[in-house]
């Protein structure tokens, strides 16, 4: 055995025990029951993780998952800035999708306004709509001193005492304290209209606690354009992010928070949140956000100017937390603590660094495909796949006996190294993608077939097998490479300019039209080598 030679089956040797070692994890994987996955999920999440990461990952078509369409309000926007409206609110939302770890997600725009969003593996329509629609507007404002709050409600009160029809029902909003609930022992029982005062349970830090069957009828009131009308200029009222127990855990209500509506600190400028646990709530989690040095800058001024206030940190209008300023923060970074779970925590993290939607979102279209019919997909695609590679192997068996055999061989490596390359990218197999293996298999087999007829041309001629098998791929190679290079060529243009399951399958048949040539030109003709190395046959079955 020759240098060249050496080469040549070490190359094939090390192509194999590599393929099966990045297809292994796949292979683990869904050789797994559905149970067995959801138990290794709760007894072994590391081990699950480290699977998913290194297994081959299925789009929409074959796992399931969520498809929606979303359409861009554009009025209001001036007409020259439509397109780039549009163009930033699917970057945002690409970016909210990019770290949510959603595999191959496919984001494109339909028209002039219209975004298509199909996510595979995330069949819950809901938080998909959450995740990609939620504006995501973090800010820090003042909390109002409890002398403003109490002189404010007073100011409501008497808005709504011109328009209650009976006195009597009326109450007086005291100086301080939580005087002014004095004999309320009752909470949304009454159907007349009280003022605002009537349905305020206690004074809490920041603002006033209402009962939370109450919150509705308090919204109506704030919604009233009499009583914004009656709010001072520069504040605005914001409700908790979380109820609260209250009346020895018998009841819950929500802290209605009295704020100044200017902002002292904006979401622009945070460069980082990540989700992590509250050690203050065990079993909760909280989002710890870093604010780049501009902010950072801002955030040390406004902590040092109000030492002793309370500083609300507020998500998309809702307070999540107000502490006190006990002093100058100059670290750039804060946290927004509530009863959130991992999820939960991890998808506010996601939309802070994503940024806020540049112009409102509405869902012409959702659905959610279920798993079912990805794995009825899956199944008919095994099959055509199977009985094709059957049926190519039957034929080349038949017509070249034991060359064929030669050629089913490569035909499996060429298989296998193709998933092993998409194994090791982490690329997502798609339906047209299954289609693209099969294609594949024909393919590889034409580059054999144009070898096999060209070994025969030369047996024919008299050559020796030697120096026929040599000949027969010297001679072939011009030919299957310029095949090849045309349908590669096609395969990119189609990976180019085609999208979501067009790309599918643009990247298994470029990789198929790679692996075929490998395997064609290169394994079998080493077996062929391997075959004929020590002896002279004088006949060759093919």
């Amino acid at each position: 055995m020759n240098r060249n030679q050496r080469l040549k089956l070490a190359s094939v040797v090390l192509v194999l025990v590599a393929s099966i070692w990045f297809l292994w994890p796949t292979f683990a994987l869904w050789s797994m029951s559905d149970e067995e996955v959801e138990m290794l999920k709760i007894e072994d999440p590391a081990r699950y993780n480290e699977l998913m990461d290194k297994s081959i990952r299925l789009g929409l078509d074959l796992q399931g998952g969520t498809y929606l369409v979303l359409e861009v309000d554009l009025e209001g926007i001036d007409s020259k800035d439509h397109q780039s409206t549009v163009d930033q609110a699917l970057q945002i939302i690409r970016n909210r999708v990019d770290q949510y770890g959603v595999a191959e997600p496919s984001i494109q725009q339909e028209g002039d306004n219209r975004l298509v969003v199909q996510l595979p593996g995330l069949p819950d329509v809901e938080r998909a709509t959450n995740l990609i629609n939620k504006t995501a507007v973090l800010e820090l404002k003042l909390v109002a001193q409890q002398g403003e709050i109490v002189s404010s409600i007073q100011k409501l009160d008497d808005v709504l005492k011109m328009r209650i029809a009976s006195p009597a029902d009326t109450t007086v909003v005291a100086e301080e304290g939580p005087a002014f609930l004095e004999g309320v022992e009752t909470s949304g029982t009454d159907e007349k209209e009280h003022p605002f005062s009537y349905y305020l349970r206690s004074f809490e830090r920041g603002g006033v606690l209402v009962d939370k069957d109450d919150i509705p009828r308090l919204k109506t009131y704030l919604a009233d354009p009499a009583v914004q009308a009656a709010i001072p200029r520069g504040y605005e009222y914001l409700w908790g992010a979380d109820d609260i127990e209250y009346s020895e855990g018998a009841r819950k209500g929500r802290v209605l928070y009295y704020v100044n509506s200017r902002v002292e600190l904006s979401g622009k400028n945070l460069i980082d949140a990540e989700h992590e646990a509250d050690q203050n709530r065990p079993g909760s989690f909280r989002v710890a956000f870093k604010l780049d040095r501009t902010g950072g800058g801002q955030f040390a001024r406004v902590t040092e100017r109000n030492v002793g206030r309370q500083l609300a940190t507020i998500l998309d209008n809702q307070v999540f937390l107000a502490p006190v300023i006990e002093n100058r923060i100059g670290t750039g970074s804060g946290v927004i603590t509530g009863d959130f779970t991992a999820e939960e925590a991890n998808d506010i993290a996601i939309l802070l660094r994503a940024g806020a939607l540049p112009a409102a979102m509405k869902i012409v279209e959702e659905r959610s495909v279920g798993p079912s019919l990805g794995q009825d997909s899956i199944d008919k695609g095994f099959r055509a796949g199977l009985w094709g590679f059957l049926a190519v192997i039957v034929f080349v068996v038949i017509y070249y006996r034991g060359s064929g055999l030669v050629a089913t061989t490569a035909l499996i490596l060429n298989l296998v190294i193709v998933m092993a390359v998409m194994a090791s990218r982490h690329a997502t197999l798609t339906l047209p993608g299954i289609a693209g293996l099969i294609l594949t298999v024909g393919m590889a087999v034409d580059a054999n077939v144009l070898i096999y007829e060209r070994i025969r041309e030369e047996l024919r001629g008299g050559a020796k097998v030697r120096r026929a098998i040599q000949s027969g791929y010297e001679r072939a190679f011009s030919t299957i490479l310029d095949a090849n290079i045309t349908t590669f060529i096609t395969a990119v243009v189609l990976y180019i300019f085609g999208t979501g399951p067009i790309k599918g399958f643009a990247v298994t048949l470029a990789l198929g039209i790679l692996a075929s040539m490998y395997t064609a030109l290169l394994v079998t003709r080493a077996i062929f080598e391997l075959f004929t190395m020590n002896r002279q046959p004088k006949k060759l079955s093919i």
